[in-house]
């Protein structure tokens, strides 16, 4: 019998209407390893293109599904984006090299990030979706950040490196394995990062694997991340959602 202690969280980021084709089909590509269950991520007006109001019905729908079937709808961010805000040469590593401006709430003041998160729940309001989870956008976010999304009800955040519970337990520590796509060097970095880490999450008791909409774009990505997928469940891993394990 596996081994119901080892949990395995896909999460899937940065689902909008210009991302769900991509979405849709990372969710059958999990389905058909026999992950039936994981983290969606949305981001109401992402890089202001559009807001909640341009979420069509079709698209809705299918996340209401997702949602009534177990999946987890996360909100993760605004805009996912820094318009209007300035970079600094104590913040530049964050917003222009390890993101490409995308750093939302890094150091957005708290008034500000309150304001953001209230417009962003109106899409879950608008659907009748849970929001037990906010996750910034790159895991970055000012420290304020955990009290204020305890006070607005939310259940649970993260970074990339530990799943933060707001009931005032400890966090739990556990890196997501996550790639880079939009440069050919970062693929190659991420595919021999990804190949370490996975040697040494697969002993621990929760692993986590946090997928982009173009991930599954790069062969050699998509080879590796079947392929860890496989051996997780063949390990005993079993899938669940960062809502239900945060229950826990």
């Amino acid at each position: 019998m596996p081994n119901a202690t080892k949990s395995l969280i896909v999460s899937l980021h940065d689902t909008h209407p210009g991302s769900w084709k991509d979405i849709s089909e990372q969710l059958d590509f999990l389905q058909n390893l026999g992950i039936g269950r994981c983290s969606i991520l949305l981001v109401p007006a992402f890089h202001h293109e559009h807001g909640p109001c341009c979420w069509n019905e079709e698209l809705c729908s299918a996340l209401s599904a997702r949602q009534d079937a177990g999946y987890d709808l996360v909100l993760h961010g605004y805009s996912h984006d820094r318009q209007g805000q300035t970079d600094t040469l104590k913040n530049l590593f964050w917003t222009r090299l390890y993101t490409n401006r995308e750093a939302e709430f890094l150091d957005l003041p708290e008034a500000a990030a309150q304001s953001r998160i209230e417009e962003g729940l109106t899409l879950f309001k608008q659907h009748g979706w849970t929001p037990n989870g906010f996750i910034a956008p790159a895991w970055l976010m000012a420290p304020h950040l955990p009290a204020l999304l305890h006070k607005m009800g939310f259940h649970y955040t993260n970074r990339l490196t530990e799943l933060i519970p707001l009931d005032g337990r400890p966090s739990i520590p556990c890196q997501s394995l996550c790639y880079s796509t939009r440069a050919a060097w970062r693929r190659t970095a991420s595919l021999a990062w990804n190949r370490h880490l996975f040697s040494r999450v697969r002993h621990n008791a929760l692993m986590r694997l946090s997928l982009h909409p173009h991930d599954l774009h790069f062969e050699t990505i998509r080879q590796q991340i079947a392929e860890i997928l496989k051996t997780a469940l063949h390990e005993g891993f079993q899938p669940t959602t960062y809502a239900e394990y945060a229950a826990r």
